[in-house]
């Protein structure tokens, strides 16, 4: 069936009338059974038999779990830097395979993926080229040098309500899962809508955004079947993820029509966009960032020596510090808040990789974990050396696998917020506190990687952290 339809164009859209047809044709064999047969019972049992078989080798087909990070990692080991990941599907684990599917250069297209909220339109989520650059367009005030100086404040009085936040726990292990994820999420609200969500303050994830976690969770296993996702959203709204998903699209329509309606003349974003890409990538990076400083604590002391006798709440001065910057851009690479997805479909030329040629209409991918970890382009890739970014360039073989951020015109429109915040919220805290993994009985630093999940964004196992202030010069 594959091979004779549903290769040949894209059926995502319109799976409901898949579904009918599927089920017009399995009652026309069962007709046509019970014809040659003359008998209703023997005629049924052979055709739930045949569905089954057809549904189950269906689905073990198409579902990946939670951890497909790993799973490409493996792919890269075992088949080398192209392989056949799927029966339309090309996954490159090459130094310029992220280049290749979104540089300047490139034909290639989003692929059915980023219509999971159609016909919702968002930046985040376009498909043309087209559309992309009229969507970026009305971003481009949101995101200049004045907006971001403006959103400094926010971030910076956010930082401090984090620290308060951090201080309410007295002593006690903290979860850094809890109060990265509250930051992240105030931030997004203050700098896209203008309205903080109170979530630090009131030391509570709001119902809404536990929505947004479990919506997530379910796009996990379908990245490369959203038609069971559309399906789902058209014919079964009740199951408890998929009304999770209703849920997170409802609460980011309102809170979008409700700044709208409003008479702010605060700078922001306005944008449904933010809700993830302004919010759940900073919040692993951020959770990400102190796993690397309590695991290496002499980098968390080297950024203590440069933020020491400096006003951390200038952020321009911030952005110059070399250690602080290069412990960011190494989380980052061994960390990349996206560590898999970011499908296209190859351009009407197709793709040539290396000496190799894809044809047009084929989907590919450039997994950005395997990328950040290829010993041909990073010297000691599983390695945490910030220095490879500052002092020992020759750490760096080939620039071009880093790219935390995406490249070209698919680049994350909102990086510059992103850096802001995590600079500002880790000199904060290293200028207050020594951070150190907390050891009670249950808590295990490892857990981070352990219990990693890769659902659209990267989500850390749970970490605990202790925060002893130091003493006051």
């Amino acid at each position: 069936m594959h091979l004779l339809v549903f290769i040949q164009g894209e059926w995502h859209l319109r799976t409901v009338h898949v579904l009918f047809g599927h089920l017009t044709a399995a009652f026309g064999l069962y007709l046509l059974h019970q014809y040659v047969q003359s008998s209703s019972t023997g005629s049924l049992i052979p055709v739930v038999h045949l569905a089954m078989a057809y549904l189950s080798s269906l689905f073990l087909s198409i579902c990946r779990n939670s951890t497909n990070f790993l799973v490409m990692q493996k792919m890269h080991e075992q088949y080398g830097d192209l392989v056949r990941t799927g029966p339309n599907e090309i996954s490159i684990f090459r130094p310029d395979g992220i280049e290749l599917l979104d540089g300047y250069k490139s034909t290639n297209e989003r692929d059915v993926w980023y219509d999971i909220l159609h016909p919702r339109k968002a930046l985040v989520f376009a498909r043309k080229f087209g559309e992309m650059r009229e969507l970026r367009a009305s971003w481009s005030q949101a995101v200049s040098s004045k907006s971001v100086n403006e959103y400094s404040t926010r971030v910076i009085r956010l930082s401090d309500d984090l620290i308060e936040c951090i201080l309410s726990y007295r002593n006690e292990p903290v979860k850094l899962n809890d109060v990265m994820s509250w930051f992240s999420f105030d931030a997004m609200g203050e700098i896209a809508f203008s309205e903080s969500f109170g979530m630090l303050e009131n030391r509570q994830t709001k119902v809404e955004l536990a929505h947004q976690r479990q919506a997530l969770a379910l796009l996990a296993p379908l990245n490369d079947a959203t038609w069971i996702a559309h399906l789902g959203f058209s014919l079964f709204p009740y199951p408890g993820t998929v009304r999770a998903w209703w849920a997170s699209v409802r609460f980011c329509c309102e809170i979008m029509e409700k700044r709208m309606a409003s008479q702010s003349n605060k700078t922001d974003m306005a944008n449904i966009s933010a809700v993830v890409a302004g919010s759940d990538t900073t919040r692993a990076s951020l959770i990400g960032i102190w796993y690397f400083l309590c695991k290496h604590p002499e980098h968390a002391n080297k950024i203590y020596s440069e933020v020491q006798n400096i006003d951390v709440n200038d952020v321009h001065k911030l952005a110059s510090l070399p250690h602080l910057n290069a412990v960011i851009k190494e989380l980052l690479r061994l960390a990349p808040p996206a560590m898999t997805g970011s499908p296209r479909l190859t351009g009407p030329n197709g793709l040539w990789v290396g000496d190799r040629w894809i044809p047009a209409g084929v989907k590919v991918t450039a997994p950005k974990f395997v990328a950040h970890h290829l010993s041909s382009a990073f010297v000691h890739p599983t390695d945490f050396i910030p220095e490879r970014w500052t002092t020992r360039p020759e750490l760096v073989l080939d620039i071009r696998a880093y790219a935390p951020f995406s490249t070209g015109p698919h680049q994350c429109i909102g990086k510059s917020i992103s850096f802001l915040e995590m600079r500002v919220v880790t000199t904060k805290i290293i200028q207050r506190f020594h951070v150190s993994f907390s050891h009670i009985s249950g808590h295990k630093p490892e857990a981070f990687w352990a219990d990693m999940k890769d659902q659209v964004t990267m989500m850390p196992g749970d970490t605990y952290c202790c925060f002893a202030q130091r003493s006051l010069p």
